[in-house]
C-alpha cells in the first residue's frame, strides 16, 4: 500500500470525509461508476492510467473529456515547464496572452476577440452576461437535450438540483429540444422580444439535419459538403438573427472532437459567441470565450458605452494554462490529430457494433453518435435506456481493465487500444448476455446502479 499506508478503499472513504462528494467533479463521483471502479488514481500516460494500488487501465474517458493528445503529452508538458520557469502570473498582461489570442482569432472563424477563463462555467456565464447586456433582455433559451452548461445559478436553478439558488432567477432560463423547431418557435412566441441568448452544443450525438442519414455521423459526410438545407443549426442562425437574439455555441466538447476549429467551422455556421475548453489544453486549465467584436468589446475599457463586468480572474492569465493551450492546438494541427480521432472512432464503433451483433445484443448494447465522439449505451427490452444494464456492462469492462464510461479519443489511442477493447468487449458481452438470459442483471451488480447527477436527493 504505497500511499499513506492506506488502501484505495480507505483513501476513498477519507476523501469523502474531507471533500464534499469525495472529489471535485460530480461526474467522477462514486454514484456514477460501478462498485469495482478504481477508487483513486495515481498517474497516467498516453492512453493508460494507474490507480493507487498500481492497477493499470486502458482509459477512453480521459478525465472529464479533457484530453486531445493523451495523458502527459511530452510536447505540451515541455512547453508548460518552459512557461513555468518564466513566471506563472504577472502584474501586467503577459506576452502569452497576446500570442494565444492572436493564434485563436486567426484560427477560429467565429473569433474576432477572445477572453480567457479557467473552466467552462466561467466563459459560458460570461457569454450569457454579454448577451443580456448587448440585447437588454432577461431570458436565456438553453438546449434541454444537453446535460450541462454552467455551475452558476442562472443554469443550476433550472435543474432538479437547484437547492441554494434564488427562486427569482429560475424563471429566466427556458429550454428547447435539439432538432425540434417547434419548441424553439414556441419559446420565441411566448417570450417575444425578451430572449437575450440561445445556447446549445452545436452537435452532441445527433446529426443537426432534419433528415438524418448514417453518413451524417462520418467525417466525410457530416456537413454534406456544405449543404445546410434542413440543418437545425442553420435554422437557429436565421431564427436568432430575425429575433435579435445572441446565438451561443458551447464547443467545450465539440471543438477538439470535430477539429480544432470547432463544429461551427465544419458546418460553416457562425455563432455570435462561442465557448471552448476541456481538450484545447490537454488536461490543463484553460477556457475561452470567443465571438463578435461588437459584443465582446462590451467587456473592454476603450469604448464609451455602459461597462460590462465580463471576466476578471486572478488566474485567468496564469501562464501554465495558456502555454498548454497554445502547445496543444499547434501539435493537434501539425500532426493531423483530427483525422486520427475520426479513424480510431470509426474502428471503435465497428468493433462495438460487430461484437454486440455477434452476441445477439444489437438492441441492448449500442454505440451511438459521431465517429469522432461516440458513446456506448445499454437498453432494456423495451428500448429504453437502462442504468442497471449500463452499470453492469461497465463493471465487466472494468474487470477487463478498460475504463470507458464515456469516450474521448486522443492522439494516444491507436489500433492496439481498439484491438484490446474489442477483446475486452467479447468477454464482457458474453457475461452480459448470460446475465440477461438468467434475469440476473440486478443481482450481479457489485454496488448500486448509476444515478443521474441532477437529482433532488441522494
Amino acid at each position: 500500500m504505497p500511499y499513506f499506508n492506506m488502501s484505495a478503499e480507505q483513501i476513498s472513504r477519507a476523501m469523502h470525509e474531507l471533500i464534499p462528494g469525495g472529489n471535485h467533479t460530480y461526474s467522477k463521483g462514486d454514484d456514477q461508476f460501478p462498485g469495482n471502479a478504481p477508487k483513486v488514481m495515481a498517474r497516467a500516460k498516453g492512453a493508460y492510467c494507474w490507480d493507487v494500488e498500481d492497477n493499470e487501465y486502458l482509459d477512453w474517458a480521459m478525465g472529464n473529456r479533457v484530453m486531445s493528445l493523451g495523458h502527459a503529452n511530452d510536447h505540451v508538458d515541455t512547453k508548460v515547464f518552459e512557461a513555468m520557469r518564466l513566471g506563472a502570473n504577472f502584474t501586467r498582461p503577459g506576452i502569452l496572452e497576446y500570442e494565444l489570442a492572436a493564434y485563436l482569432t486567426d484560427h477560429w472563424p467565429c473569433a474576432e476577440m477572445v477572453k480567457f477563463g479557467k473552466n467552462g462555467s466561467d466563459v459560458v456565464t460570461a457569454a450569457v452576461k454579454l448577451a443580456r447586456a448587448y440585447t437588454g433582455r432577461p431570458y436565456v433559451l438553453v438546449c434541454g437535450s444537453h446535460p450541462f452548461f454552467s455551475i452558476h445559478d442562472w443554469y443550476i436553478g433550472s435543474t432538479e438540483m437547484n437547492s441554494g439558488t434564488l427562486p427569482s432567477e429560475r424563471p429566466y432560463t427556458l429550454k428547447f429540444i435539439y432538432g425540434d423547431r417547434g419548441s424553439v418557435e414556441a419559446a420565441f412566441a411566448d417570450y417575444k422580444d425578451q430572449i437575450a441568448a440561445l445556447i446549445l452544443e452545436p452537435v452532441k450525438n445527433d446529426s443537426p439535419y432534419a433528415d438524418p442519414r448514417p453518413s451524417d455521423l462520418t467525417q466525410s459526410g457530416m456537413n454534406r459538403n456544405g449543404d445546410n438545407t434542413g440543418n437545425f443549426l442553420q435554422y437557429l442562425r436565421e431564427k436568432t438573427e430575425a429575433e435579435g437574439t445572441v446565438l451561443i455555441f458551447d464547443e467545450m466538447i465539440a471543438a477538439m472532437r470535430f477539429g480544432s476549429r470547432g463544429a461551427h467551422h465544419h458546418y460553416g455556421i457562425l455563432p455570435d459567441l462561442a465557448t471552448f475548453g476541456k481538450a484545447i489544453s490537454n488536461g490543463y486549465s484553460c477556457s475561452v470565450l470567443a465571438g463578435k467584436r461588437e459584443i465582446m468589446d462590451l467587456g473592454g475599457i476603450t469604448h464609451d458605452r455602459e461597462r460590462v463586468f465580463l471576466l476578471s480572474q486572478t488566474h485567468g492569465s496564469e501562464t501554465v494554462g495558456l502555454a498548454a493551450t497554445l502547445a496543444t492546438m499547434r501539435f493537434y494541427n501539425e500532426h493531423n490529430v483530427e483525422d486520427h480521432i475520426w479513424s480510431i472512432g470509426r474502428a471503435l464503433k465497428a468493433a462495438v457494433t460487430d461484437t454486440a451483433r455477434a452476441k445477439g445484443l444489437s438492441e441492448r448494447v449500442r454505440i451511438i453518435g459521431f465517429e469522432a465522439n461516440p458513446q456506448i449505451l445499454c437498453f432494456d427490452e423495451s428500448g429504453a435506456f437502462s442504468s442497471t444494464l449500463n452499470t453492469l456492462f461497465h463493471q465487466y469492462m472494468i474487470e477487463e481493465g478498460v475504463l470507458i464510461p464515456w469516450i474521448t479519443i486522443t492522439h494516444a489511442h491507436r489500433m492496439a487500444e481498439v484491438d484490446r477493447t474489442a477483446e475486452a468487449l467479447d468477454r464482457a458481452l458474453t457475461q452480459l448476455e448470460s446475465a440477461i438470459a438468467a434475469d440476473a442483471v440486478d443481482r450481479l451488480l457489485l454496488g448500486p446502479a448509476q444515478k443521474p447527477v441532477f437529482r433532488k436527493y441522494n
